[in-house]
């Protein structure tokens, strides 16, 4: 997919000096960086190279990109091709299209888009789940005779694929599957990569604090990457965890890859702090953790147990337990209580304790929960 790539500082951009402006930023002071790349689109039998140009505040966060394509994809040569103006924001999110002034799209012989033509093209690129994402060229559009006209699909426009209304702008398929492509394909991963690698560490923790999870999951690719843990880090990792369990497992990624030291204090963080969902995965970390775990570090979660209200929790605790810190006092001591619990705790608390050294007492109450619970187990 990406064969080169140059960097250059550039004033203008020559051939759209009359394009209408892109960006959406109100600092006067801008870095516009040309990077080239070659790039494969579904639609073309070669990797094409294109340039994207990236833009910079004056704290050389990347803000904005945008790249010039054209139009359609024409095989036959029969078609009105024209420059588009594609803007993502810093981590390939698509923004919106611009033409050059004057321009127009054309659909199918040679009608012109309508002002609503122009809307739902919109919409439509800002679609990543479009059924162009899993259509092939050839399903889309093809050039026909006028005699073969009566046969082409109506909504379409020159093309055998019947698409619902609302997922292309009649007679401009192709247009729409060229562009819906440019918009949400390989130059998406490119921006990202291109956005994650430029920012510094600073810039990764702000992105760590953005409501738009996107940025969040980035950051923490980026920060395993440079091995960056530092405490402000874990803290806004932590933050986000207890406000989004579906960041769970993407945050445990990054934490499972820290110093020992630093793993152990956000597992048990999380562990103590968070709700169901939170000290499951701890839990279950924990338990799949390559690291040598103390004993005197797994009974300091005994504190909790009280704390546990479902039989999930409860389960993967004691699993925990048995297979890393078994046969502890401090464990045994904490878990005896939860014999006269809700039963489904109960009966798991006591497959539990019967693979356990006790002592006489809690022998005794393991023995008492048996004979009332028997016929149950």
């Amino acid at each position: 997919m990406l064969s080169k790539l140059n960097i250059v500082i550039i004033l203008i951009f020559p051939f759209w000096i009359f394009f209408q402006s892109g960006t959406d930023v109100s600092n006067n002071y801008e870095i516009k960086i040309q990077h080239t790349f070659y790039v494969k689109h579904p639609g073309e039998k070669e990797p094409l190279e294109v340039v994207l140009i990236e833009i910079q505040n004056k704290d050389g966060l990347p803000i904005q990109y945008y790249m010039d394509v054209k139009s359609v994809i024409c095989l036959e040569q029969v078609c009105k091709v024209i420059p588009v103006r594609i803007f993502w924001n810093n981590i390939g999110e698509y923004q919106n299209y611009k033409l050059k002034e004057g321009a127009t799209l054309e659909k199918y012989e040679a009608d012109l888009f309508e002002s609503e033509d122009y809307v739902k093209l919109q919409s439509i690129l800002s679609n990543k789940n479009s059924p162009f994402k899993e259509v092939r060229l050839d399903e889309v559009l093809t050039v026909v005779d006028e005699t073969d006209f009566e046969d082409v699909d109506a909504v379409s426009g020159a093309t055998a694929l019947e698409l619902d209304e609302k997922d292309t702008v009649a007679g401009a398929a192709l247009t729409c599957y060229t562009l819906w492509h440019w918009v949400n394909g390989n130059m998406v991963a490119l921006i990202k990569k291109n956005t994650t690698e430029t920012v510094s560490n600073e810039q990764l923790l702000d992105f760590l604090n953005e409501k738009n999870k996107d940025y969040y999951l980035l950051a923490l690719n980026e920060l395993t990457k440079r091995k960056v843990y530092g405490e402000d880090f874990t803290n806004a990792v932590l933050n986000r965890v207890f406000k989004d369990a579906n960041l769970l497992r993407a945050s445990f990624k990054y934490i499972e890859t820290a110093p020992k030291s630093i793993y152990f204090s956000v597992v048990k963080n999380i562990f103590d702090r968070g709700g169901q969902e939170q000290k499951i995965a701890a839990i279950k970390s924990l338990h799949a953790s390559p690291f040598e775990i103390s004993k005197a570090y797994l009974d300091l979660f005994c504190v909790e147990i009280p704390n546990l209200k479902s039989f999930q929790e409860v389960m993967v605790f004691l699993e925990l337990m048995q297979s890393r810190n078994a046969n502890s006092s401090k464990v045994i001591d904490c878990t005896i209580p939860l014999l006269e619990t809700n039963f489904l705790i109960a009966r798991r608390t006591y497959w539990f304790l019967i693979n356990e050294n006790l002592d006489t007492q809690q022998q005794q109450k393991v023995e008492v929960f048996y004979i009332k619970n028997k016929d149950k187990l």
